[in-house]
Parts: structure tokens; C-alpha cells; sequence
């Protein structure tokens, strides 16, 4: 009969240690910037309380880069209580979309919590280039600080057939992009200024690709008419 007690008292200990513990909710586990200037810091706040029945801890917090300066509180979050995790993004040279993790290590029932960080970078304008080459004539490569540029003139466009404006020219470029290369399409940022029609990029490897890749379907006249009758 003790034994028997005994093992109802470890059960009910037992199952009282697998349910009474910390639970928490967020009120968003992302944020996203939108467009932003390459070069500025954004800030946010991850609210969160604990709607567990245990106190609720963040050990430890890690990102998926040096963008990101987290603080947050290390004391016990009681039931109840709310509290939040505060953000840093810094995009100095990055460009283009992008997307950041910042990890939470806690003891509730979710140990691992992941918070997301949205962007959209835009090259700094005001930047000097370094190396600035006609080689490819039309168009202009351009080497920024963090970042490389092909530009391409409205004026050859419109030769070619295209009769819309730069920002119609920018959604075109876009589509053909995604419907030939992916690796371009998520890393290739388009954007247009002064009548010329831009495609950036952080990784120089992708430059060639890209110029062909522009000779091929732009710079033709019959395969610009045919991504302009597909497309629009």
C-alpha cells in the first residue's frame, strides 16, 4: 500500500514538473523594415509575456550576423509579466533584400525561439564611385564602395522597342530576372535614377552573369518585345 502512494505522489510530482512550466507569447516574431537606406540603423522591440505558470528566462540570445545589436532582459519574467527584446539593424554595407535571424535560448517549452528581420536596402547614392568603366558599351559598370552597379541607359532601351518610363523599365527587368535566374532574381536589386535603369549587387561574381544576361534579353530587340508582350 506505501509502495502504491508513493508511486501516485512521483507520478503526480512527475507530471506536475512536465506541465507547470514557463510558456510565452509573442506579440510578433518579425519585423519588417521595408525600404531603407544603405547605411542606416533601424530599431524595433519583440514584445512578449508569459502566459506559462513558471517564471520564464532568456539565457542567451545569438544573430545570424554582426548587424544586430539585441538586448533583453536576463532576470525572471514571472507569470503575467510582459517584457521585450530589443533590436539594432545596422544595413552599413548591405544592399538589396534581405532577411536576419536573431535566436532566443530559453527554458520554457519552446527552448529555441527564432525572431525575424526584413529589409529592403538601398545603395547610398552618395557614394563615390571607385572604378567607373564603358567597356561594355552601352553600358556602365560602376564599382561603389560596398557594392557594384551595370547601368543601362533608357535612351538604348527605347531604340530596342521599350516605350515605357524607368519605373515600368524596373518591374520588367524584375520578371525577366525571376523567370530565367533565381540567383539573380533574389540577389540582383533593381533600381533606376536619372533616366538609367540600374542593376546592383554585393557579390562580384554575379556580374558577368548579369551582363549577359542584359545583352541577351534586353539589348535584342525581338526578345525585348517578347518579354514586353509576356509580361505587361
Amino acid at each position: 500500500m506505501i509502495q502504491k502512494i508513493s508511486f501516485t505522489v512521483c507520478f503526480a510530482l512527475a507530471s506536475f514538473s512536465l506541465f507547470a512550466q514557463p510558456k510565452v507569447e509573442f506579440k510578433s516574431r518579425s519585423v519588417d523594415f521595408g525600404k531603407i537606406m544603405e547605411g542606416s540603423i533601424s530599431t524595433h522591440r519583440f514584445f512578449y509575456k508569459n502566459i506559462g505558470d513558471q517564471p520564464f528566462i532568456i539565457s542567451h540570445v545569438s544573430v545570424t550576423c554582426g548587424c544586430t545589436a539585441p538586448q533583453w532582459s536576463k532576470n525572471e519574467l514571472l507569470p503575467g509579466d510582459t517584457a521585450s527584446v530589443y533590436i539594432q539593424f545596422d544595413s552599413k554595407n548591405k544592399m538589396g533584400p534581405v532577411h536576419k535571424g536573431v535566436n532566443l535560448m530559453t527554458n520554457c517549452e519552446e527552448p529555441l525561439i527564432g525572431l525575424l528581420i526584413y529589409a529592403t536596402i538601398i545603395p547610398d547614392s552618395t557614394f563615390v564611385p571607385i572604378i567607373d568603366s564603358v567597356s561594355f558599351f552601352p553600358l556602365r559598370l560602376v564599382v561603389q564602395k560596398s557594392f557594384r552597379q551595370i547601368r543601362i541607359p533608357m535612351t538604348v532601351l527605347a531604340k530596342k522597342g521599350f516605350k515605357g518610363n524607368s519605373e515600368t523599365a524596373e518591374h520588367l527587368f524584375k520578371d525577366i530576372l525571376k523567370a530565367t535566374n533565381s540567383l539573380l532574381y533574389d540577389n540582383v536589386w533593381i533600381t533606376s535614377e536619372n533616366n538609367i535603369l540600374i542593376a546592383n549587387m554585393i557579390d562580384k561574381n554575379l556580374q558577368p552573369t548579369t551582363i549577359t544576361l542584359i545583352q541577351n534579353e534586353l539589348l535584342k530587340k525581338k526578345r525585348l518585345k517578347y518579354w514586353i508582350k509576356a509580361y505587361h
